[in-house]
């Protein structure tokens, strides 16, 4: 089994990134599957989602410099007078600070966003990490055997996590519980 780590994490959010581009905002997946590979801590995602986007910037910046060197510019022998090129290498780099920051700053949004979704479904995690051929990291190991309200519980520092929150009856308020469902056997889900 492969190793799991961040830069491979980012190296499939980015052909995930790449081979969706025809998709409006595809570095938002490509980043969201990095930052999911990576796990539910929402920075780790992040940073996921941001190697993920300078990789899908790669193929952008080179078929960059190729238009540039085609047309000549890159040289600067291309008959355009010397203020006419300056002014339009200017352009052309402002334009590639908008491309980069488009595809590495939407990436790293959705790297948040991935890791967000991994702290929601950390089964399906897994299963696609062991599908991929990775490992999953020792913290998704340490609460593979536990609910999702469990687990949220221990990282979360609001104070509703460690008080039951009563209504104005005395009963508990069951509206943020969530039900697990894996623990209901056969005859229960039938009904």
């Amino acid at each position: 089994m492969a190793r799991s780590s961040m830069a491979l994490h980012a190296f499939i959010g980015a052909i995930v990134g790449v081979v969706l581009s025809f998709i409006p905002f595809s570095t938002v997946l490509g980043g969201a599957v990095a930052g999911f590979l990576e796990g539910s801590d929402v920075r780790s995602g992040a940073i996921a989602g941001t190697l993920s986007g300078a990789v899908m910037f790669l193929p952008v910046a080179g078929g960059f410099a190729l238009v540039v060197g085609f047309l000549g510019l890159g040289l600067g022998f291309g008959g355009v007078p010397a203020g006419g090129f300056v002014a339009l290498v200017f352009v052309l780099f402002v334009f590639g600070v908008f491309v980069a920051m488009y595809t590495i700053g939407l990436a790293a949004i959705g790297g948040l966003f991935g890791a967000m979704l991994a702290e929601e479904f950390p089964e399906q995690r897994q299963r696609i990490q062991r599908s991929l051929g990775l490992t999953p990291s020792k913290t998704d190991a340490r609460y593979a055997d536990q609910p999702p309200s469990t687990r949220r519980a221990e990282t979360d520092t609001s104070p509703r996590s460690s008080e039951t929150v009563r209504d104005r009856y005395g009963s508990p308020d069951l509206e943020d519980e969530e039900t697990d469902f894996t623990t209901l056997d056969e005859d229960e889900r039938r009904r």
